[in-house]
């Protein structure tokens, strides 16, 4: 650039000096003519637009202060909302539904979002549906009439109070209001957040060169100028020209890379970058640039906010920093856009954590359907709230499916979530689990054969459980140690322990993150395949239950259930001597096979225990030379035992005998 250029009037705009210091012909084709104006209005409108945006809030906040003036004992939170609404009405973006949810009105929803601020602020309470002003709130009511500054003070005593519990969750139900009002909120902006990478290009570190000039960029020179808004084919077929020698996957990789950061990114965005442990934040102002200049090949530019006073990455939540561990040169993190807005210093963002879902505590009427005991059902679904993913495992028989159901149908399907069921097999696979490519037949080009990338169960839960942050989701996967687990889950390992992070898929070079609220119950067959040869990766990343005939809380539950249905106890004294014949926990039989009712009735005990429970121990013990009926079967357990078989209907009363709602007996 010539010393006449950088002497022009529009040299103090910084995005015009970060598009002149782009040295292209096309950079140059981007500067102010005569006539045109600078940029540097738009950017101070954008200023103002933010400064906007936190006086309709604090206006908000005093609205909502100012109804509650009079009402020392508090007021219901409807007509709080009601009475402030009549002081301050809303505007007609407010008056407005949500865009995709009819009859939810927008304003409802916005007084809420502004009063988190003042509650963490200590200037109003909520408590069981009633607001109250406290001392200090209706102090900074008369101390901050600007409505400004009261919301910058309210802001900042936010701030305060998040830095000190940075794992702080929604968990009365007035935070879970006001956790949906927030989400909503979010859903309903339009700005996202990009992380970008550049402390590491070919082994250099060009990041003092991004703050210096104001740009954030990408490589790849052997591609040439590619114009923002072609189309994602069109930078396929430039990747294979320009290097033909790379893998498929590391083109997938590259073009997903390079389409988001072209096409995606949007003027107004938050990007992100990080340099060791410091984390830089900024916005974006103009559209890609192609340069041709090695290492920095595409820019964009950027107002770098933090540059010079960067924050390190620990003062993130540990969802945000794992945003951060991503492998991708570009990925998306608009679900904490908040929290690194606010850490960057941008003079609009409101802070709010993170709203984790939980699976509510099992309840003793679940637990005495269940005939199990309510602490180890609470320990089961702490663990889950925990870690995420849970295997359920023992021999057949001990009810790990209808038990992960039947938890759902009380925990998931009451708190609006949803779950699904998938087994796996020996054939399953990737492509079957998560996405591959499906043939079709295309009559569009003479019936020639296509392939379309279809998504498997664990990518639709995913979508779902990300379209509906506020609810919890489910995964049932049963038998899940009869697959091929390194091959089924390949990169989804990673995900499953940094939750957040987003990784390059094996089809879609589309980055992509399994949600925080999205848990996965695995159940797992031990007469199939021992724990101790479970991949163990695999074990590092789940809980393990055990459940097992021999120990608690699968012992005596069959005892339990007969006496519930008034039958002999027989059954549970057979079924006992039948495992201590067994002697290998790994084989034990699991008491569903006896919870029917017809076990009540010689005949019906009879012929369970030789069409289902002799056939297991037939091939368990095949090849051994052992007589499994005079071993195992009723007589010699009776013999054994000396219990003596119950009384034996005739045959038009079995004939009446329903069958029993029993648990799976493969679960």
């Amino acid at each position: 650039m010539s010393p006449a250029a950088s002497a022009t009037p529009y040299s103090g705009c910084k995005r015009c000096r970060t598009i002149s210091r782009a040295g292209s012909r096309r950079a140059g084709s981007r500067r102010p003519g005569p006539g045109r104006p600078c940029h540097m209005p738009r950017r101070l409108g954008s200023m103002s637009f933010m400064a906007d945006k936190a006086r309709r809030r604090g206006e908000i906040q005093r609205s909502i202060f100012e109804a509650l003036l009079e009402e020392s004992e508090g007021m219901p939170v409807g007509e709080v909302l009601a009475r402030a609404e009549e002081i301050l009405p809303a505007n007609p973006s407010e008056d407005q539904d949500y865009e995709g949810k009819p009859g939810v009105r927008r304003y409802p929803k916005v007084q809420r979002f502004a009063t988190i601020a003042t509650v963490k602020a200590g200037w109003l309470t909520k408590d069981n549906g009633t607001w109250r002003l406290t001392a200090a709130g209706r102090e900074a009511f008369e101390r901050l009439p600007d409505p400004t500054a009261f919301e910058k003070e309210a802001r900042l005593r936010y701030q305060e109070w998040r830095a000190q519990q940075p794992s702080a969750q929604f968990d009365s139900a007035d935070d879970a209001e006001d956790a949906e009002a927030a989400q909503l909120e979010k859903s309903d902006e339009k700005r996202r957040a990009w992380l970008v990478r550049g402390a590491n290009v070919d082994g250099v570190n060009v990041l003092r060169q991004w703050f210096d000039d104001g740009f954030c960029s990408v490589g790849w020179t052997e591609l040439g100028d590619i114009p923002a808004g072609v189309k994602r084919a069109d930078i396929a077929e430039a990747v294979q020209r320009g290097y033909p020698d790379a893998s498929v996957g590391t083109r997938r990789v590259m073009v997903g890379n390079l389409h988001r950061f072209l096409n995606e990114i949007s003027v107004d965005d938050l990007v992100v970058t990080v340099d060791g442990a410091d984390v830089v934040v900024g916005e974006i102002l103009g559209d890609a640039i192609y340069t041709g200049e090695p290492l920095v090949t595409r820019r964009r530019p950027v107002s770098w906010i933090n540059a010079d006073s960067p924050f390190v990455r620990s003062r993130l939540s540990s969802d945000a920093a794992d945003g951060l561990r991503g492998q991708l040169t570009v990925s998306e993190l608009t679900s904490h856009l908040d929290e690194f807005a606010t850490l960057g210093g941008f003079e609009d963002a409101v802070d709010l954590p993170a709203l984790d879902v939980a699976l509510d505590a099992p309840t003793q009427a679940l637990a005495d359907s269940l005939l199990l005991p309510l602490d180890w059902l609470h320990d089961t679904v702490d663990l889950l709230n925990e870690k995420r993913q849970v295997v359920l495992y023992g021999p057949p028989g001990t009810g790990k499916t209808y038990l992960a159901m039947e938890l759902c149908k009380s925990l998931v399907e009451s708190a609006g979530g949803e779950y699904e069921v998938v087994q796996f097999h020996p054939s399953y696979s990737y492509e079957d689990f998560f996405e591959g490519l499906r043939p079709r037949l295309d009559k569009d080009s003479g019936g020639s054969i296509a392939f379309d990338l279809i998504p498997g169960p664990l990518r639709r839960m995913a979508q779902r459980a990300a379209d509906d942050p506020r609810s919890p989701f489910v995964l049932i996967i049963d038998e899940i140690n009869r697959a091929n687990l390194a091959k089924v889950f390949g990169e989804l390992y990673f995900l499953l322990e940094y939750r957040g992070t987003s990784v390059a898929l094996q089809y879609s070079e589309e980055p992509f993150s399994l949600p925080r609220n999205l848990f996965i119950i695995g159940t797992m067959n031990t007469a199939d395949r021992s724990i101790a040869l479970v991949d163990a990766a695999m074990r590092r990343r789940f809980y393990f239950q055990r459940l097992f005939p021999t120990e608690q809380p699968i012992k005596g539950i069959l005892g339990a259930w007969l006496d519930r249905k008034g039958l002999p106890n027989e059954p549970a004294v057979l079924l006992e001597a039948l495992n201590n014949a067994i002697g290998d926990p790994d084989f034990a039989i699991g008491p569903s096979y006896l919870m029917t009712t017809r076990v009540g009735h010689e005949a019906g005990l009879e012929r369970i225990w030789r069409t289902a429970i002799l056939p297991l121990l037939e091939e368990h013990f095949f090849g051994e030379g052992r007589d499994i009926n005079a071993e195992f079967g009723l007589a010699g357990l009776r013999r054994r035992t000396a219990a003596h078989p119950a009384e034996v209907p005739s045959e038009s009363e079995e004939a009446d005998i329903p069958p029993d709602a029993q648990l799976d007996p493969e679960a």
